[in-house]
């Protein structure tokens, strides 16, 4: 979108300590901030940026962002059978609960998520996976105990790629389609209309998971691993503070650190 706004050649989302606003190059390269932490890098080769232009570009990146805020923040999902289970960003706090979740979950479900026989989180890899470069990490939370998250990364074609973990005991309860609601309505609130998930041949859970959450999904023509989701015309969206969940009722997994 900000590229369409500016006729730009080329628009990367980058951390904001590596966006150099001072770096102008004649009026051909320009520098947004957006969100927290982060600046959104625009070029166009065949002529400057005119300061109508970057005014505009800069508005309607203010409007993004108000959207983004709005988004960020808490929603409650209301399970049939009354449990609460909320989704809200991850904090360097839930180090100790991602860790725990991942000790929760098969070695399968670990498998189709990370592509490989991790077993344990190493402790340098939890900051990463909360506060993750160039993107967001969303929880599913309910009690103290993290249930599921997800991410999603912007890349530099203008993409953002989503990977998705629910633990075994709340799988097939709807929390992974809440999140990939949730986090499509943050990359679309952000500019980006196409995501990319990778996944193991004959793991058909996240082909279902993106439908139910409103997404088409197109195989990569380049690498049948790659999926491609974009937003059918009628999406499902997680995006007020309370939405509920439809699927039958079934009774919560035990948890000893709920609330």
């Amino acid at each position: 979108m900000v590229r369409m706004v500016l006729s730009a050649d080329l628009v990367t989302l980058v951390p904001a300590s590596e966006a150099n606003p001072g770096r102008t190059e004649g009026g051909h390269r320009a520098v947004f901030p957006f969100g927290e932490g982060q600046a959104f890098v625009a070029r166009r080769r065949w002529v400057a940026f005119a300061e109508p232009e970057l005014a505009q570009a800069s508005a309607f990146l203010e409007l993004l962002a108000a959207a983004e805020q709005n988004l960020a923040g808490p929603a409650v999902l209301d399970r049939p059978d009354g449990t609460a289970v909320v989704l809200r960003l991850g904090t360097p706090r839930d180090m100790d609960a991602i860790s725990a979740v991942h000790l929760r979950c098969s070695a399968k479900t670990l498998f189709n998520r990370y592509h490989t026989g991790l077993r344990t989180v190493p402790r340098k890899w939890l900051h990463r996976l909360l506060m993750p470069p160039r993107g967001t990490s969303l929880l599913a939370v309910c009690g103290r105990d993290v249930i599921g998250f997800g991410q999603l990364i912007s890349q530099r074609d203008g993409t953002a790629e989503v990977s998705l973990l629910v633990e075994d005991a709340w799988q097939r309860q709807g929390i992974g389609t809440a999140l990939l609601a949730r986090l499509a309505a943050l990359a679309e609130a952000g500019g980006t209309t196409e995501l990319t998930a990778v996944c193991l041949p004959g793991n058909s859970a996240m082909v279902r998971t993106a439908v139910r959450a409103g997404l088409q999904v197109e195989t990569s023509p380049d690498d049948a691993t790659v999926l491609r989701l974009v937003a059918a015309r009628t999406p499902r969206t997680v995006s007020g503070s309370r939405t509920s969940l439809c699927p039958a009722p079934r009774a919560a997994p035990a948890s000893s650190g709920r609330e």
